[in-house]
């Protein structure tokens, strides 16, 4: 009689695109999977600066890990990893997880450059609930005829996104004032396509004040102050830039220093340890640069879980090849922006592209599988159509948005 064969133990420490898309791959017939996350949800970060705006509200972007894990036939574990050893994951109640082969997919967090007062007065805009407490700031605010002075920080994707939902919402309140700061002496200044001008276009005859090509030296109750001596009144400020490795990276001794990412080979293994293999943001692949998006995340998920398997098997990994996908920007209902790698495409059509993409991703990562699951997909789609599809692709609106479509190079 021969006895039940052991199977390899599989630890994904985060539970995020890339995690999740890694615990996707792994089939629980083969593997013993234990995914730990913190968070009782996954949240569709893509969309997230859309709940400043309220077109997005907090449930529509939020799935329940537990449900997603529970479906692969693996495990959850709703505990904060402290730090792991060559074989063994340490949790914050103490808990060893033990492993053969471990995928760490720890993200990043809000990053404030040592910026005083950053920390205290700028508003994060990393996850649903940060978004959601700017949100309610702003619309507190919209109900006095109290000048309220708003700025972003940030002039990047985050940046220019968050900006645009605050223009949705808020540019014809009387009340408010817009800033825009950044270091950089353009917005989007490493996309494609120089859209700096584009962006100003849609702002003007607004009260938005830009201030690019300046770095912040420190924030407070009444404002930002400038490197150059120069400050800014703010009553809400946004920090929509920076990103910094989750500290359990050092911990583990998978990283030197806490401001680094974790160095990694082609097929996503540590370079401290073959046993571990790092995805998604908190990963530096070796020769090979990737912004820090989720889409890349997905697809290392996937890449590094095929990986775990061929090493498990012994057979020859493979080393990782980055898909050229373009990238879907909006700013706000003024427009939006396909990102390609040497050019761009303008045309606010582009806006019910994003959403599509944004209901297609949570359906595939949780496809129906009962009359209630259903009925919340259903319901998405159609607050989905009332909010994007329709006013974007009815035909007066095409008439007159089509020709605005521009290709900048």
């Amino acid at each position: 009689m021969f006895g039940k064969q052991i199977k390899p133990k599989i630890v994904i420490v985060g539970g995020g695109f890339a995690g999740l898309n890694a615990a996707q791959q792994l089939k629980s017939t083969r593997y013993d999977v234990t995914v730990i996350d913190p968070s009782p949800h996954i949240e569709w970060l893509p969309n997230i600066h859309e709940i400043i705006s309220g077109v997005k509200k907090g449930d529509e972007l939020r799935l329940n890990r537990n449900i997603l894990v529970r479906r692969l036939g693996h495990r959850f574990l709703m505990n904060r990893a402290m730090e792991m050893t060559s074989s063994t994951v340490l949790l914050d109640n103490g808990m060893k997880v033990p492993f053969d082969v471990c995928i760490v997919a720890t993200g990043s967090v809000n990053n404030t450059f040592g910026v005083d007062g950053a920390d205290q007065f700028a508003l994060p805009m990393k996850s649903v609930e940060q978004c959601q407490v700017i949100a309610r700031k702003l619309h507190r605010a919209s109900l006095s005829h109290r000048t309220t002075r708003v700025t972003v920080v940030g002039a990047g994707i985050e940046g220019v996104e968050a900006f645009g939902e605050v223009m949705r919402a808020y540019r014809h309140r009387p009340q408010f004032e817009f800033n825009i700061v950044d270091g950089s002496e353009h917005l989007l200044s490493r996309s494609p396509g120089h859209l700096d001008g584009k962006i100003r276009s849609h702002t003007d005859g607004y009260r938005v004040e830009y201030h690019l090509g300046k770095k912040v030296e420190s924030v407070d109750h009444e404002g930002i102050c400038l490197a150059d001596g120069g400050a800014i009144e703010s009553d809400i400020t946004i920090w929509s830039t920076g990103a910094a490795p989750n500290g359990f990276l050092q911990r583990s001794y998978l990283t030197q220093a806490n401001h680094e990412w974790a160095s990694v080979n082609p097929y996503f293994q540590s370079e401290a340890r073959e046993n571990v293999f790092i995805i998604g943001d908190a990963a530096n692949p070796e020769g090979m640069p990737l912004a820090k998006q989720a889409f890349h995340a997905i697809d290392m998920g996937k890449a590094a879980a095929q990986n775990v398997e061929r090493l498990l098997t012994g057979k020859a990994m493979r080393a990782f090849q980055p898909s050229n996908k373009p990238q879907v920007v909006t700013f706000g209902d003024l427009d939006t922006f396909m990102l390609f790698k040497d050019f761009a495409v303008s045309s606010s059509v582009l806006g019910a592209a994003k959403d599509a993409i944004y209901t297609l991703g949570l359906l595939q990562m949780a496809p129906p599988r009962s009359a209630k699951d259903l009925l919340h997909s259903l319901d998405l789609l159609q607050r989905s159509a009332r909010r994007v599809y329709l006013p974007t692709l009815n035909p007066l609106s095409l008439v007159n948005k089509l020709p605005k479509s521009k290709v900048f190079s």
